[in-house]
């Protein structure tokens, strides 16, 4: 059967990756920028065999859940028009169906998702793509490059640095800006990656001129090997930031957690689940610079922090110096190498991986050391039912599912996944 270039489709289910699922004659159909209950007219822009996807063009029957988008271009807030009490339905909906279709797990010991205390104005790092003298968001499934001048995710200090930066670029200098601000200081941070060839002189004055028109822009850097310093006068290349009491000192490349109040609840959750106290001793695996192990340390316990990328364990030694803890220690190398060679007991472990998951060495590894608890962080619900499953049948029960919405206005989820052996 030849599916037609336009159709109009009712919507009863929400795929993992937010859009809408129907179907036509027998073939699934994903509907981008549908709701589950509306009807509407669809183009079609891919045909696979059983299944296709398309873009919704017209809405004949709106779902009661629509709002108004917020932004014009927002291809990067997916979920704009989706209300937000319906947002938090949906991810709950799409991660107990992925737990249960792709895992087959029943009867999740699910608690409700936690909310965001801001649905929007949450976000403390925006990365930016140039095009000439465009600065924007890569369009949703292209390299066009659609400009913003504000965007209302950003904490209000990025959109101060983003508001003059249009004015002040020169066409061919940059390929991507990354913006980072500081939500327990107020000041913000800007990443250049330069055009092949850019003058250094151009880069120079680019960052002089931003950096006088906008005092909250405390430092100005050009992305490389050993990220520098641009401009005259007082700068920095660090950013300083505090997570559950705990102060950190990050370089501008360093991942940390977008949305701080949340991290802030995910590391409370962390602390309750580990209960770290001076005679435990406790592993975290994928640690970055320490977002986990830092605070656990902070609560008393011992920590064996694993982390392969090298400005992440600088970052995360360099933080443990300044607050004076003396009872974590970062290992540089892949978690799949380090577990066998670690050195226990262990009285707990947390693994946070990126989005891919875990090694599955990892999963293997980890089914045979016998750990009392197991917190496993998973940013993609189908990857999380790859990897528990194989957790579940070395001996461990999962006790407590409890997913937190770290990015409202899109489909990401975030879980907490807690394991008792």
């Amino acid at each position: 059967m030849i599916i037609p270039d336009e159709l109009e489709l009712s919507l009863d289910g929400i795929a993992q990756g937010g859009d809408g699922v129907g179907r036509y004659e027998g073939y699934v159909v994903f509907a981008r920028g549908a709701l589950p209950g509306e009807r509407v007219r669809l183009r079609v822009h891919e045909r696979k065999s059983g299944y296709a996807r398309g873009t919704v063009i017209e809405l004949l029957d709106p779902s009661p859940d629509r709002i108004a988008p917020v932004v014009a271009a927002g291809d990067h807030t997916p979920w704009q028009h989706v209300a937000y009490p319906a947002q938090l339905r949906l991810k709950e909906r799409i991660l107990r169906e992925q737990l249960r279709q792709l895992g087959g797990l029943q009867d999740l010991p699910l608690d409700p998702i936690i909310a965001a205390p801001r649905p929007w104005g949450y976000r403390n790092t925006a990365r930016l793509h140039v095009a000439g003298s465009l600065v924007g968001y890569h369009a949703a499934g292209s390299r066009e490059v659609v400009p913003i001048t504000a965007d209302p995710l950003l904490l209000p200090v990025l959109n101060e640095a983003l508001a003059h930066l249009h004015d002040l670029l020169t066409p061919g200098l940059l390929t991507g800006v990354t913006l980072r601000a500081s939500g327990a200081f107020g000041y913000s941070l800007a990443l250049l990656q330069p055009a092949p060839g850019a003058d250094p002189d151009d880069l120079n004055l680019l960052a002089s001129a931003w950096q006088a028109r906008v005092p909250s822009l405390a430092g100005v850097v050009v992305s490389g090997p050993d990220p520098r310093w641009l401009a005259s006068g007082s700068g920095t290349t660090t950013l300083h930031e505090e997570l559950a009491g705990v102060s950190f000192s990050l370089s501008p490349t360093s991942f940390f957690q977008v949305n701080l109040p949340q991290a802030a609840r995910m590391v409370n959750l962390v602390c309750e689940a580990l209960a770290p106290a001076p005679s435990r001793h406790l592993l975290d695996l994928y640690s970055g610079v320490g977002a986990f192990a830092l605070p656990l340390a902070a609560a008393g316990a011992e920590v064996t922090a694993v982390e392969e990328h090298r400005d992440a364990v600088v970052d995360g030694r360099r933080s443990a110096q300044f607050n004076a803890l003396t009872n974590v220690r970062f290992v540089q190398t892949p978690v799949e190498r380090a577990l066998p060679v670690l050195v226990g007991p262990f009285d707990g472990a947390l693994l946070d991986p990126p989005r891919r998951g875990c090694h599955p060495a990892v999963i293997q590894q980890l089914s045979t050391m016998r750990l009392p608890h197991l917190i496993y962080i998973s940013c993609h619900p189908g990857i999380l039912s790859r990897d528990l499953p194989p957790l579940l049948a070395a001996g461990y029960r999962l006790e407590r599912l409890q997913p937190i919405d770290l990015f409202p206005q899109t489909p990401h989820i975030e879980t907490l996944a807690f394991l008792r052996r």
